[in-house]
């Protein structure tokens, strides 16, 4: 398989950090100040962002734009991932 392209890449990236949020489409359109099917339409790869929504999604996440569109390490990845899951899940003898 070839390398991503930057919208791809940002596509995937935008869906994997709102999931382990626990967030819907809505709640980062909101957090980012952009219309929600603007926000889905990027993350299904639809869309060519411009850089002030490509900030302001970062800035969503606490992020910057680099990290926004950096390639993630699948360890790093998958461990968050974990920790995300186990933070929503009730506390054992619950």
């Amino acid at each position: 398989m070839g390398e991503l392209t930057a919208r791809t890449l940002l596509a995937q990236n935008l869906r994997v950090m709102r999931m382990m949020r626990g967030w819907s489409q809505e709640m980062l359109a909101e957090r980012a100040g952009l219309d929600r099917s603007y926000v889905g339409d990027v993350e299904r790869a639809r869309r060519n962002i411009g850089l002030d929504s490509l900030e302001r999604l970062a800035d969503a996440f606490g992020l910057s734009v680099q990290e926004l569109l950096c390639e993630p390490d699948p360890q790093a990845l998958g461990a968050e991932m974990l920790r995300s899951v186990r933070r929503r899940l009730p506390p054992r003898g619950m």
